[in-house]
C-alpha cells in the first residue's frame, strides 16, 4: 500500500494504491477522483484528461464529479420553506442550471492514511469559506467525502452536515465518467450494461421530467444484460423495489466486471453515452431526481430530502472490480 503526493497538470494530487487498485484525486478540482486504475491489467477505468485545458473546458465529463444537487434546475430557480433559490444557468441551451454547487469548488485535504488492510482519504468544504456557494444556497453546511480503499474495492463515503439555523433541501449524485470500454481499443459489441430498475421518468425537450413515470421497454434486458451499440442514453430511471440497487459494467474484451451499488438513499439513476460512440459511459445515482424541488409529486418518490439544524446524513456507493470468466 502506498500514498504519494504529487503535481498534476499545476495542482496537488493524491494517489493511493494497493495491491489490486490506485486511484487519483485532485482535491481543488472539486474533490475529483479523476482515475481508477486497475493495476494488474493496467486499465484506467475512469475518463481521464490529458491536459488541465481539456479538464477546465468540461470537468463533468472526467472521472467522478460530485453534484450536489444533481443534474438539471428547471431555469436554476425553486422555491422552499419560503426561501426563493436562484442558481446559475450554466446550461444555457435549455436554460437550466445543472450540476450544482460543488463541482467546481476547491476541497480541503483532511487526512489519507493506512488503517489496517485498507487506506482511506478524507476531503472536506464548508459553505461558509466560499461566498459563490452561499450566493445560490445561503446555507451553513459542510460535505465530508471519505474514499476507502481496500483489496478491489472502493468505497464512498459523503457526509453532508448542516450548521444551519434553517432547514435546507439537499440531494446528492455523481457523474461517474467510465471508460466504456474499459480498454479503449477494445469493442463495444463485447460490452454489456445492467441496470435493476423498475420504471423510467418521462423527459421533457429540456431534459427535465414531466412527473410521469413509464414501463421500461427494455426492461429484462436492462437487467440482465443490454449491448449499447448504437443506444444513445440520456435518460433517468427508478431504482427498483427489490434487489440489488446497482449498475454494473461488464467489458469482455479485458475480462472486467465493475459493479457500482448505491445505498438506499439512492433512489435513481441517470444513464448517459452521448451518442453512443464517444467511449464513455456515465451510471449516474442520484438521491434525488433531475428538478425534484419543482416536482409536484410526493418526497418519498422524488427523492427530495430535507436537512434539519444540527442534523447530519451519510451516503455510501461502492465500486467493485471482478474478473469475468
Amino acid at each position: 500500500m502506498a500514498i504519494e503526493q504529487y503535481e498534476l497538470y499545476g495542482e496537488t494530487a493524491i494517489r493511493v494504491q494497493n495491491e489490486e487498485l490506485e486511484f487519483t484525486l485532485v482535491p481543488a478540482w472539486g474533490s475529483n477522483l479523476l482515475s481508477l486504475r486497475l493495476k494488474n491489467k493496467d486499465l484506467e477505468l475512469l475518463r481521464f484528461p490529458e491536459s488541465q485545458e481539456m479538464f477546465k473546458a468540461d470537468p463533468i465529463l472526467y472521472g467522478l464529479p460530485i453534484l450536489f444537487p444533481p443534474n438539471r434546475i428547471a431555469d436554476g430557480r425553486f422555491a422552499f420553506n419560503g426561501r426563493d433559490y436562484q442558481f446559475d444557468i450554466n446550461d444555457a441551451a435549455e436554460h437550466n442550471h445543472t450540476h450544482g454547487l460543488l463541482f467546481d469548488a476547491p476541497w480541503k485535504l483532511l487526512r489519507a492514511e493506512a488503517e489496517g488492510e485498507r487506506i482511506v482519504l478524507e476531503t472536506i468544504i464548508h459553505s461558509d469559506e466560499h461566498e459563490a456557494i452561499l450566493a445560490r444556497f445561503p446555507h451553513s453546511f459542510s460535505v465530508q467525502m471519505s474514499y476507502i480503499l481496500e483489496r478491489a474495492t472502493l468505497t464512498i463515503k459523503a457526509t453532508i452536515s448542516s450548521q444551519d439555523a434553517a432547514p435546507f433541501p439537499w440531494g446528492l449524485g455523481y457523474h461517474t465518467t467510465f471508460n466504456y470500454p474499459f480498454d479503449r481499443s477494445g469493442d463495444l459489441a463485447k460490452c454489456q450494461f445492467s441496470l435493476n430498475a423498475d420504471k423510467q421518468w418521462v423527459l421533457d425537450e429540456r431534459f427535465l421530467p414531466t412527473g410521469e413515470l413509464v414501463d421500461i421497454p427494455y426492461l429484462e434486458e436492462l437487467r440482465e444484460g443490454k449491448s449499447l451499440v448504437e443506444h444513445a442514453l440520456d435518460d433517468a430511471f427508478q431504482t427498483a423495489e427489490s434487489g440489488a440497487n446497482e449498475a454494473v459494467l461488464t467489458d469482455l474484451n479485458s475480462g472486467i466486471r465493475v459493479v457500482y451499488s448505491a445505498d438506499e438513499q439512492f433512489k435513481h439513476w441517470v444513464v448517459y453515452n452521448h451518442d453512443a460512440r464517444q467511449g464513455y459511459l456515465c451510471p449516474e445515482p442520484y438521491t434525488w431526481i433531475t428538478n425534484a424541488p419543482n416536482l409536484q409529486l410526493p418526497q418519498e418518490l422524488t427523492g427530495f430530502r430535507v436537512l434539519q439544524p444540527g442534523e447530519q446524513v451519510t451516503t455510501t456507493t461502492r465500486i467493485r472490480m471482478e474478473e469475468v470468466i
